[in-house]
């Protein structure tokens, strides 16, 4: 067990830092003892296919150094994973904002942080995608390559390049565009068409009645959104997860090199 432990706290750390990034997973209404069990479950089943990977020689000082690292790694992956979340959670606030119903923002636990009604059902939406697409299924493959790519303690600077973030910020932006678009068009046109009922008939009061119309058509149109967004979120799943395979090939590359 002595001799298993260092490489046992590598995987660990990698596991823990996918954990950490992947919202669904570090929500605060998880207790902490489920996290850590996850944590703990996942990195045992991973890791005796992963032994083959490690150093043959590996002492706890050296584990300990390359404990960051790991958890570098494993943050990454859980980024590419969380796309189809944070680009699902966007297009929910881009709509809150244009509905007005952003100024009913409550405290959402899954993120830690103040959210609309909109965004909460954006993001289990995405979840149930994320869960029928196999997404998960998927994230696991990721990590399993990701040990073939980049072995424990083999992580070089030069790979946590901007462009990994740059795309994947790019990714998300797209994402919530695609999604929230027909919502907003459809608000735009009602907004539209209510100054041009206004233009003919001052009497009308457009305060009374134009904020419930933008919640009542904003909403309607979001659900005929949500679906058919089925092809955006599978898009986005398999996006996120390239963007990181394309930054473990460069990893990899840079540790061949190192070599």
């Amino acid at each position: 067990y002595e001799m298993l432990l260092p490489g046992f706290a590598l995987v660990l750390a990698r596991i823990a830092g996918l954990m950490l990034a992947v919202p669904m997973f570090s929500s605060s209404q998880l207790p902490r003892p489920i996290k850590i069990g996850l944590v703990l479950s996942l990195a045992l089943m991973v890791f005796p296919a992963v032994s083959p990977s490690l150093p043959n020689s590996l002492t706890l000082g050296q584990a300990a150094a390359g404990i960051l690292g790991e958890f570098v790694i494993g943050e990454v992956i859980g980024l590419g994973a969380g796309l189809i979340f944070f680009g699902a959670q966007f297009a929910g606030k881009m709509i809150s904002h244009q509905t007005g119903m952003a100024l009913g923002a409550v405290f959402n636990p899954v993120f830690d942080a103040e959210s609309t009604v909109l965004d909460q059902i954006w993001f289990f939406t995405a979840l149930l995608f994320f869960l029928a697409l196999h997404g998960h299924l998927a994230v696991v493959e990721v990590v399993l390559g990701s040990f073939e790519k980049v072995p424990p303690l083999t992580l070089w600077p030069g790979g946590l390049t901007a462009e990994f973030f740059a795309s994947i910020l790019q990714s998300i932006f797209e994402m919530a565009v695609r999604l929230a678009t027909p919502t907003i068009l459809a608000l735009s046109l009602t907004l539209l068409s209510l100054g041009v009922l206004m233009k003919t008939m001052p009497q009308f009061n457009i305060l009374s009645v134009g904020f419930s119309l933008k919640i009542v058509i904003g909403i309607f149109i979001m659900s005929v959104t949500i679906g058919v967004s089925d092809g955006v979120m599978t898009d986005a799943l398999a996006e996120g997860l390239d963007h990181v395979g394309l930054w473990l090939d460069e990893v990899s590359e840079g540790v061949i090199h190192a070599g």
